[in-house]
């Protein structure tokens, strides 16, 4: 069941959690403390309780009970304030994530999922004539970071971007509308050159081949020359995009001559599995490291904040086989089904694009539980939207 959106308070909720949640990607954008980031997405959560009851949904719940079994059983350093850490994790999940409905959250979530994902393209665009009229803001020192925090960002929003204009291209009645989302998503990708970022680029083509798999399912011949035309197409301009990949190639060479092409992630994810192996269970607690266990571990000893270097290395580390497994399990499962059920339709296949876009970039960067992190909210945010779809259908 649907419900409207239509009183003053949603109104003003809406672009005000939209510009919140930006703040952690533009830097022009004036920082918000923590405490008051954390306290609008708890008291988000209790309005959308008031405003339509509370509905536990299961589905995640062992993994509710995983993490603060691993807090628990652990004795945790107090630098890693893990009780501030997993509040601050509950109160964005809570609001936005698939722990609890009604049928006034599935509606705002969904107003909001379709808010952040017209931000995002704005950011992409904004990034690309950023770069084309030679801005000087659009550089830092990660690189090209359009009107982002550093490149490692761009890249996925670019990715998103992208996946998000190719759906939009077959939802568009008229040839102007068609022109302008494949318009966008050449953009896109060009700034997914651009940011520089190997897993992301690799995730969003592979998000690409998810979506079109399913558009195509039932013309397979169909899908054959539109693969075909893009590899002839890819070949034919390879003179106009190849100079944007610079950086990539750059990565690749400098992996080369490393002897290894993740050089930059084989220590984290060596400390990683090394603290699995030592906690195998419930892992070393929450969002936490092991210090003195790693030692190639990276610490900031007075935040406590930690580089985990892989999402998927962190959760087994961090809440051991239990936490992994509480939330691989439902991810795979909705993957599936998007992957699997007609039914879900056109909607149904560009969100299981997104999971998989997700999936894969979650092996190289560590924000699963990281609730100040931009892409932790937009991930819990997806998870939402598509157990609407699954229960829906």
């Amino acid at each position: 069941m649907m419900v409207a959106v239509t009183d003053i308070l949603s109104r003003i909720a809406l672009p005000g959690v939209l510009l919140l949640t930006l703040t952690k990607v533009i830097p022009y954008f004036s920082s918000v403390p923590d405490n008051v980031y954390y306290a609008v997405f708890l008291a988000l959560f209790i309005w959308l309780v008031l405003r339509g009851g509370l509905k536990i949904s299961y589905t995640y719940i062992p993994f509710l009970v995983a993490l603060f079994i691993s807090i628990w059983v652990n004795e945790i350093p107090a630098y890693f304030k893990v009780w501030f850490r997993g509040l601050a994790f509950l109160s964005v999940v809570f609001a936005v994530g698939p722990f609890f409905v009604n049928p006034y959250m599935v509606t705002w979530r969904r107003l909001l999922f379709v808010y952040a994902l017209a931000a995002i393209r704005w950011i992409v665009v904004i990034s690309f004539f950023g770069w084309v009229f030679r801005l000087p803001f659009v550089h830092g020192y990660s690189g090209f970071r359009g009107l982002t925090n550093q490149s490692m960002l761009l890249g996925p929003l670019a990715g998103i971007s992208m996946v998000y204009s190719l759906y939009r291209f077959y939802l568009s009645s008229t040839f102007g509308e068609r022109y302008k989302e494949i318009g966008i998503a050449v953009i896109s990708l060009v700034v997914l050159l651009l940011a520089g970022s190997r897993s992301a680029l690799a995730s969003s083509v592979m998000a690409a081949a998810f979506f079109y798999s399913r558009i195509y399912r039932h013309r397979v011949e169909r899908l054959a020359r539109l693969v075909f035309m893009l590899a002839i197409l890819a070949v034919l301009t390879a003179g106009i995009w190849w100079p944007y990949t610079e950086r990539i190639r750059s990565k690749m060479e400098g992996g080369k001559i490393a002897g290894s092409l993740t050089g930059s992630r084989d220590d984290l994810w060596e400390a990683r599995m090394t603290e699995f192996k030592g906690f195998p269970v419930f892992g070393v607690g929450f969002a936490t490291v092991r210090p003195d266990y790693a030692k190639t571990n990276k610490v900031n000893l007075e935040t406590g904040t930690v580089e985990p270097g892989s999402s998927w290395l962190f959760l087994l580390s961090s809440m051991g086989i239990t936490g992994f497994l509480a939330f691989f399990i439902p991810y795979l499962s909705l993957m599936y089904r998007m992957f699997q059920r007609e039914s879900v339709g056109i909607n149904g296949y560009f969100l299981g694009s997104l999971l998989f876009l997700f999936f894969f970039h979650l092996f190289f960067e560590g924000y699963i539980v990281s609730s100040g992190a931009y892409l932790c909210f937009f991930l819990w945010l997806l998870l939402s939207e598509c157990n609407k779809v699954i229960n829906v259908k």
